[in-house]
């Protein structure tokens, strides 16, 4: 079994879709595809592949500083179109959902127990918003010792401005590659 993992942050409707709650539009459209081919080969070598996308309740405390999003139950936090696709077809022992309730995924959950159990030494980051919840989970992985690997093209954000800036402080401060 790989050593890696890849850790797909926050690929929801309510993230994604055009009329999602929260979303980023086209730019997270636009990694849809080439994300499910990256995902499809790194299953084949054996990557562990987890989603770990916003799962709320309905009075969640972020509501005071986002709009509601996410919400348990709902249309808006389930998987986006091809990639729900892919996570329907290939769940398995080595490819997981994982519900998450802050930026960070993995903050309160299991995250750091799973890939130990695996033994996984390196995380790719790829998904939305690279400026928020993707950095914050780059950020827990460097932090817990894991090797932090960037999707730079395979992350969107809100504007390119904030895409590109967390970019390079993931790779200034945090020694992401």
């Amino acid at each position: 079994m790989s050593k890696t993992a890849w850790l797909v942050v926050d690929m929801t409707e309510d993230f994604v879709a055009t009329n999602g709650a929260l979303t980023c539009g086209q730019s997270g459209q636009a990694i849809v595809d080439p994300l499910v081919k990256s995902l499809t080969k790194a299953r084949v070598q054996g990557d562990l592949i987890i989603f770990a996308c916003d799962a709320h309740e309905p009075q969640d405390a972020e509501f005071r500083l986002w709009p509601p999003h996410c919400i348990k139950g709902t249309s808006g936090a389930m998987l986006y179109g091809a990639v729900k696709n892919f996570y329907d077809t290939y769940r398995s022992d080595s490819v997981f959902y994982l519900e998450k309730t802050r930026y960070d995924a993995f903050y309160e959950t299991n995250l750091d127990d799973l890939l130990r159990s695996h033994a996984i030494k390196n995380v790719h980051i790829a998904g939305v918003c690279t400026s928020i919840c993707c950095y914050a989970t780059a950020s827990g992985a460097y932090y817990r010792g894991y090797g932090v690997y960037l999707e730079p093209t395979l992350m969107a954000d809100l504007t390119d401005k904030d895409h590109n800036y967390a970019i390079q402080h993931m790779r200034d401060v945090l020694k992401a590659q």
